[in-house]
């Protein structure tokens, strides 16, 4: 990986965050990469050879989410209490520093989502949910794939993950674990009102259409991007670019992160897992 200029994006409402980010900015001044520090509120920029996002898998999100579609690499720094995506600590930042200067660490492309409805086109890297707007109102929805009917829903909403995404708000929901290297979308009914509304795995050229009934809202990522009316349809598929996440040399396996943080299959590990 080319390293001449990198940004420092840090969560101002993660004690110690912004001190992480200026550590790591005055570790790039020292190995003459030119870099700056940025609060995630105020980062706009989508140049640069390398992105930081000092905080959280939040963090990490909304970087990846301003530097679309630029192919910009992304080093998440873990600061909370989860941090399933990001890979380093704030101790061990210097070190991921050094791989990525080195070339050493892995780049890993993770698959987009992509949303319109009306004049509006988003990108999410983990999730599109759509739930009812008004407290207590139930989500009622016909979800299409290209072009033929799947199901009509009634809950409390829907949940649309890419393979980064079934390891966040869907499993929660009851969606299937997938490795984030396989190529899928994963639709997921959010307390439905028929216990036969289950999860469903579609290719990844697949496209989803979803009708609503009654006010929902639409959430990429955690946060709000706007409603949907009774009549409005939401049209989804894979964004034309990934998210370029970095990982450090090492790095635990997909399935020991899930044992570790989400306490997923508790137990020891099978000898010489990594």
């Amino acid at each position: 990986m080319k390293l001449e200029r990198t940004v420092f994006v840090y969560n101002p409402e993660k004690e110690g965050a912004h001190q992480v980010a200026r550590r790591g900015a005055a570790w790039c001044r020292r190995n003459g990469i030119a870099c700056q520090v940025t609060s995630r509120r105020k980062f706009r920029c989508r140049q640069g050879d390398l992105a930081v996002a000092v905080g959280g898998d939040g963090t990490l999100l909304r970087v990846a989410s301003v530097l679309y579609p630029e192919q910009v690499p992304v080093l998440g720094v873990h600061m909370g209490s989860l941090g399933f995506l990001s890979s380093c600590t704030a101790d061990q930042l210097e070190e991921a520093l050094e791989q990525a200067m080195s070339g050493s660490a892995a780049v890993e492309p993770r698959l987009r989502l992509a949303a319109t409805w009306g004049t509006k086109e988003l990108t999410a890297l983990n999730d599109v949910v759509l739930m009812g707007a008004e407290r207590g109102r139930l989500a009622r929805m016909d979800v299409w794939t290209d072009g033929t009917a799947l199901a009509t829903l009634a809950g409390d909403g829907l949940i649309i993950a890419s393979p980064t995404g079934a390891s966040a708000y869907a499993l929660a929901c009851g969606g299937p674990v997938l490795t984030p290297d396989v190529r899928a979308l994963v639709l997921v009914p959010v307390a439905p009102h028929r216990l036969g509304a289950r999860p469903v795995v579609l290719p990844p050229e697949a496209t989803v259409t979803v009708h609503v009934h009654y006010p929902v809202g639409v959430m990429l990522d955690g946060d709000g991007a706007g409603e949907l009316e009774p009549g409005d349809a939401l049209h989804l598929s894979l964004a034309s670019a990934p998210t370029l996440l970095v990982g450090r040399a090492g790095e635990p396996s997909h399935f020991k992160r899930l044992r570790e943080k989400l306490g997923w299959l508790p137990g020891p590990a099978p000898k010489g897992e990594t």
